[in-house]
């Protein structure tokens, strides 16, 4: 396969189209990949596939969008003179979440790592709507990872939305995305990576803070923040389950600096994590969570199931 080959044109029904714009089918792309391709070859083979997708893409939102690359990144945005930026913040980014979680974060797989930025919030919101459930309602953002097929991130630079941070955090979760970590535990490390990256932080604990947690969390809507589904929700856990994920992670750090790498790669989404710290600490999730929000029924289920995306 060389460069000049449109490989949505040559695999049947390799994409679909959703609300306007294209959406490839990844299975049935790789399956061709492997079938058609020789091994040696198959990292310039994505790099290709990804970048007829992105023009495909750009084409679908509007004329000025184009695509732009750097080593580790292709980047699809409206604004050129942002892209430049950008791809310095990814690949700086990049180097220091390595660096930092060494052993733990991986760069693995074929092709460059995928960032597409929306210039106007309802394409964001079009684009992202295509991973969510028919039914419900679910809270605002800035950016997003999503893992399935070709592992990529979006972005929303709107009004109060920290380009920085947002870029840092999505790229943290894709170089976990081969971890199978359960999800407040990818928010509260990647959160805490953003910090890292940025050298700056806004988090904090006050008493108003401890008091609106102790009032939200119960027996019923702790086992959502175990399993991940209170990050998505439009009320008030979405804000305060990504503060609590911080929180424990902060707590992690602060009391087993050491033993934070082991738990990460044992740590699994199926039982929140807990058996993880019962082998590396000793010490449960309802034990740790206990420490901030006092005695209560926060045990962890056995079993939640696998969570997929990350935000």
């Amino acid at each position: 396969m060389n460069e000049m080959d449109d490989v949505f044109s040559l695999v049947p029904n390799a994409m679909d189209v959703r609300g306007h714009l294209p959406h490839p089918k990844w299975e049935t792309i790789s399956a061709w990949v492997e079938e058609n391709v020789a091994p040696p070859s198959h990292d310039e083979a994505w790099k290709s596939i990804v970048h007829q997708w992105l023009v495909r893409l750009g084409d679908a939102l509007s004329p000025d969008y184009a695509v732009y690359e750097s080593d580790e990144f292709v980047l699809l945005s409206s604004d050129a003179s942002l892209a430049p930026r950008v791809l310095d913040l990814c690949e700086r980014s990049r180097r220091i979440i390595l660096e930092t979680l060494n052993g733990v974060a991986q760069d693995e797989g074929f092709g460059k790592h995928v960032v597409l930025i929306f210039g106007e919030s309802d394409r964001y919101y079009d684009y992202v709507s295509e991973f969510y459930p028919d039914e419900g309602e679910f809270g605002l953002s800035g950016g997003m990872f999503f893992d399935s097929g070709y592992g990529h991130f979006v972005v929303s630079p709107g009004h109060g939305v920290e380009l920085d941070r947002v870029i840092a955090h999505e790229l943290n979760h894709a170089l976990l995305r081969h971890l199978p970590l359960p999800l407040w535990l990818d928010e509260g490390v990647t959160q805490f990576m953003e910090d890292v990256v940025l050298e700056s932080s806004y988090f904090f604990v006050d008493h108003q803070l401890v008091r609106l947690h102790r009032e939200y969390w119960n027996k019923e809507n702790i086992q959502s923040f175990w399993s991940g589904e209170s990050f998505i929700l439009s009320d008030d856990g979405q804000q305060l389950s990504y503060h609590l994920a911080q929180v424990l992670f902060r707590n992690l750090m602060a009391d087993h600096s050491k033993k934070v790498r082991e738990i990460l790669l044992q740590a699994n989404s199926r039982d929140a994590g807990n058996a993880a710290f019962v082998n590396v600490l000793g010490q449960t999730l309802a034990d740790r969570v206990a420490q901030f929000l006092g005695s209560g029924p926060w045990s962890t289920l056995s079993d939640y199931g696998a969570e997929d995306a990350s935000v």
